[in-house]
């Protein structure tokens, strides 16, 4: 009886890998069910075949890459790579932009890719989703509020909250509150809202402040607020708390806003011109006709 031959090591490896698209010669781990192992992987080699595929196939935007790759997209995205890939986002100004238009342009972005919930339009456009959050239009975009099973916060305690917490950041190795809010935006939520979330043991990601001068600090701010249509200091407060006590531990909040402020000034102005100018008009209107 012929004793059946062991397959060489090189077709065993081979096995074990699979091209992440065709026509690329790049190789991700597969685990036994089939899948792509995105843990055995490092960040820098999750860019590198992102970057190899982009180029591949002539991808220029977020959006496309998603369609060709959804799962490396979300790896990207949790692991906040993103913006490694060199994709130029386009700046938008919000501040100017109302929000009925804002509610229609995040409506025509849903129906296009097919959105229905909250998580989906974050991942596709994270600008559009930020300022719908800060201004309060997300319940007016269509979402509905699903509430999860087997959650009721209300009959459980702070510990018992912040057990479930820290169950969720060992199972899924969460190492910062962004992540924490990503991965489970509910129990972020409710940590925040009793003031647990410092008792997590989770730190913000570190931005270093002291290498920046006043003059780059006020111009990253202004550029922040720009493209999330930040108008108040409340506004920025809730949105980047550690942006704001920069500002305020420099005493650089008034110059911040400055632009502001005196865009407010001018408006105010030019309201009242306008006003008094048709006063005026109205005016010589009524003694006219009083002469005939």
């Amino acid at each position: 009886m012929r004793k059946l031959q062991k397959p060489p090591a090189e077709e065993l490896r081979k096995k074990k890998t699979e091209p992440l698209a065709e026509g690329l010669q790049i190789a991700v781990p597969i685990g036994p069910k089939g899948r792509r192992v995105w843990s055995k992987m490092s960040d820098e080699q999750i860019v590198g075949l992102a970057k190899r595929l982009v180029a591949s196939k002539e991808i220029v935007g977020r959006k496309e890459l998603r369609c060709e790759d959804s799962g490396l997209y979300q790896v990207l995205y949790k692991r906040e790579l993103i913006n490694s890939i060199g994709f130029e986002e386009k700046q938008r100004f919000w501040e100017d932009t109302s929000d009925e238009n804002i509610i229609r342009l995040a409506k025509k972005l849903m129906e296009e890719n097919g959105i229905t919930g909250r998580k989906e339009l974050e991942e596709i456009d994270s600008g559009l989703y930020r300022i719908l959050m800060i201004r309060k239009l997300l319940d007016r975009v269509g979402f509905e509020k699903k509430r999860r099973k087997g959650r009721p916060w209300t009959d459980m305690s702070d510990d018992e909250v912040i057990e479930f917490a820290e169950k969720i950041i060992e199972r899924k190795k969460i190492n910062s509150k962004l992540e924490l809010k990503k991965a489970d935006h509910g129990v972020y939520e409710v940590l925040r809202i009793r003031k647990l979330i410092d008792q997590i043991g989770l730190k913000n990601r570190q931005r270093s402040w002291k290498s920046r001068s006043d003059e780059e600090i006020i111009d990253f701010t202004r550029e922040f607020m720009a493209e999330n249509g930040i108008n108040g200091r409340s506004e920025l407060k809730i949105t980047d708390s550690g942006l704001y006590h920069v500002l305020q531990s420099r005493r650089l909040l008034n110059s911040a806003f400055a632009h502001i402020e005196r865009k407010r000034t001018d408006n105010a102005r030019d309201a009242v011109i306008d006003a008094l100018e048709a006063f005026a008009a109205n005016d010589n209107a009524s003694a006219e006709d009083d002469v005939a």
